[in-house]
């Protein structure tokens, strides 16, 4: 029985209400993201069409991520498409205001951290001043270039003036950066360019310093048996060599004697963890500074290293005496 001026609803309209309702909601739960949060994702993808259809709908091309401040550009060009980063910069991406991110990290430094040439000489081109940016960390795209061993961005950018000596927040420069990961092409550039092969680092380390340090304690015994030449160069033993020299490519000859003149440890051999310890940390875009600017380890504490003494000889064979003792003592205690 109904009420005057009202109907019963059939069972059959009430699913459809039902049935209606859901896909209402279905529906709003897929278009929830915004077009700028879409237009991210787009520009991470290089999807070209898409990223051409969404900036229609924001306002602003570059469309900074409130989390990151990576912007429609920063993302194309972490990713690697080249077409895309193309076509932002002919749209006038970088027009009104250069995209920084909130660590400050440019554009040029992110091509120069994942090794994207074709990127970095297209954003170069037009705009030549980024190479002197400096992110909050201090790094700029000569710091990354070095550390990543690229040789010709970091031939590149010297060429146009870039800052050989400049120096990150802990006092490291390119150099410090292409010895503590093993590119010896770049090192070899970076001083018959007359880079400061003097400078130290905030813990007093130069770059000579981590060239000749290794990667981990338990092979002081194979550094002991390095054989040292009349030029101060450096052959690792075979069972070093196999374990290492793959990852660690040490400095020719030439490089060689002019860091080991120039070390603040007076001969002593440091003994930290190599390039191949922590690797490369992908930011995306950028988990944070630290991770994605691993700068060179100072030293650890290694009582068969640091506890050399005032009286021991500085030359090449003089330690290479002190070190056999040593790891022969460490070999010993621990039988």
């Amino acid at each position: 029985m109904a009420f005057p001026g009202t109907t019963i609803a059939s069972t059959t309209d009430i699913h459809k209400n039902n049935l209606g309702s859901f896909f209402d909601s279905r529906r709003h739960g897929i278009v929830r993201e915004s077009p700028s949060i879409r237009l991210q994702k787009a520009a991470k993808d290089g999807n070209i069409a898409a990223v051409k259809r969404l900036l229609k709908k924001v306002p602003n091309i570059q469309n900074p991520d409130p989390e990151t401040g990576y912007t429609t550009l920063m993302y194309a060009a972490r990713y690697g498409h080249v077409d895309l980063v193309d076509l932002l910069l002919e749209m006038g991406h970088e027009e009104e205001v250069i995209s920084v991110d909130h660590d400050g990290i440019t554009v040029l430094m992110i091509a120069a951290m994942y090794n994207h040439v074709e990127i970095f000489y297209s954003y170069v081109s037009r705009y030549p001043e980024c190479i002197h940016a400096i992110s909050k960390n201090g790094w700029t795209a000569l710091l990354y270039a070095a550390k990543n061993g690229n040789a010709a961005l970091v031939s590149y950018l010297l060429s146009i003036s870039a800052d050989i000596d400049h120096v990150d927040n802990e006092g490291n420069s390119a150099l410090h950066h292409a010895s503590a990961w093993g590119h010896s092409t770049v090192m070899e550039l970076l001083v018959s360019e007359g880079c400061n092969v003097d400078l130290e680092n905030n813990q007093h380390f130069t770059a000579a310093d981590y060239a000749y340090s290794f990667a981990v304690q338990d092979h002081l015994k194979d550094v002991a048996n390095m054989a040292f030449t009349d030029q101060s160069s450096l052959s690792l033993s075979s069972s070093y060599k196999s374990s290492v020299m793959n990852t660690r490519p040490y400095p020719p000859p030439t490089v060689a004697s002019t860091l080991l003149s120039h070390s603040t440890l007076n001969g002593s051999v440091a003994i930290s963890r190599g390039p191949s310890y922590a690797g490369y940390e992908s930011p995306t875009p950028r988990a944070s500074t630290s991770s994605s600017s691993v700068v060179p380890p100072p030293p650890p504490s290694s009582s068969a290293v640091n506890n050399i003494p005032p009286n021991a000889s500085t030359s090449p064979h003089g330690l290479h005496s002190y070190i056999t003792s040593a790891a022969n003592n460490s070999s010993t205690s621990h039988v």
